[in-house]
């Protein structure tokens, strides 16, 4: 009696050991790596600052050059960079935006202006900023941040959107495997799937959107998505239930929640994520699902296409995958099944010869 137990008991235990390992490994000690940040102006300016800091922060952050700060303000809008530092602002550069919310502003700005963009993640803009605070602060200098594209005040960061989206496509899969195993076609799965898909993304938006005010945007955008990632994760989870039986929903959640949250950048800047967690940002679907609500949210559904291509790879390569193993175990089956039916030589009966 105590085995069986035991046995039950593993899989409790391993979900526990993989949320407490994956979350506390990546996110324990957030620093950044690489984050991407500018310095505007003419060259005679920013040159020397540019070295300065490249100097000092090291890999921590990446500083580039840019002459213009119009073509800076552009970069942070479309996420490009994380924040432009401008040393030297003309009058137009001060008015451009909204004052931070995140930091003092001064009464009469006459210093340097950092532009950020919170919508693009509210913990990325601190540790964006934090070198150019310190170079003010050298200068003896107030820094003015603007925000270019100003966070909503009821802001969920879209992560618990996400969330429901990717929850929805394992579960449904580990659910339908659980219940019918190999005995629901393939045709019947992928058409419960994109059923279940479509109520699970009206639900979700229904009580994000209209009910609560945290998503907002235009709802067949959103629709798309939440069907997308539901269809994409559900039909990548219908190929690993062919190798892991009942236990599928160990791997589905390891790899699309306890991986995928972190790898997102929805819960912490992924620049500040060990670099196997970097490494996965562009392939999980949850990064596609948390990135595409956010552009719909705050950057007028600019570059969502790319999001939507992923997470339509993912339901190719799920049901691809499927249909190329369940034929490679059906002609394997017919291989064993052809041997069998063979007549068995024994020693008492020579073989003919011709």
């Amino acid at each position: 009696m105590v085995r069986p137990i035991v046995r039950v008991l593993l899989f409790p235990f391993a979900m526990a050991v993989l949320l407490v390992g994956i979350y506390t490994a990546a996110m324990h000690a957030p620093a950044p790596h690489h984050l991407k940040v500018a310095v505007a102006g003419a060259p005679a300016q920013t040159e020397p600052l540019t070295a300065s800091l490249r100097r000092d922060l090291g890999d921590a952050y990446d500083v580039s050059t840019i002459t213009s700060t119009e073509r800076a303000r552009q970069l942070v809008v479309q996420r490009a960079v994380a924040a432009a530092y401008v040393p030297t602002p003309t009058p137009g550069d001060r008015d451009t935006g909204a004052p931070s919310k995140a930091f003092a502003q001064p009464p009469h700005p006459d210093g340097p202006v950092l532009y950020v963009a919170s919508a693009a993640g509210a913990a990325q803009v601190p540790l964006a900023a934090a070198p150019f605070t310190n170079a003010a602060v050298q200068q003896h200098q107030f820094l003015q941040v603007r925000d270019l594209a100003p966070l909503s005040p009821d802001d969920t960061s879209t992560m618990y959107a996400a969330i429901g989206f990717t929850l929805a496509g394992y579960l449904s899969a580990v659910m339908l495997s659980t219940a019918f195993g190999t005995g629901l076609t393939r045709r019947r799965t992928v058409a419960a799937l994109a059923a279940f898909g479509a109520v699970s993304a009206l639900t979700v938006w229904l009580i994000t959107g209209p009910l609560l005010g945290a998503v907002h945007g235009p709802a067949p955008a959103i629709l798309v998505t939440g069907w997308l990632t539901v269809v994409a994760v559900g039909l990548a989870t219908v190929f690993l239930s062919r190798f892991c039986g009942r236990m599928t929903a160990l791997p589905a959640v390891g790899i699309f929640m306890f991986l995928g949250m972190p790898a997102s950048g929805a819960a912490l800047p992924i620049e500040t994520m060990p670099a196997p967690i970097r490494a996965l940002h562009d392939l999980l679907p949850m990064t596609s699902t948390s990135g595409s609500l956010r552009q719909i949210m705050y950057f007028d559904s600019d570059g969502i296409g790319r999001y939507w291509l992923t997470l339509a790879l993912w339901a190719a390569a799920g049901l691809a995958l499927t249909l190329a193993y369940d034929a490679l175990k059906a002609r394997r089956a017919g291989r064993r099944n052809d041997t069998a039916a063979l007549p068995r030589q024994t020693a008492a009966e020579p073989a003919l010869s011709h």
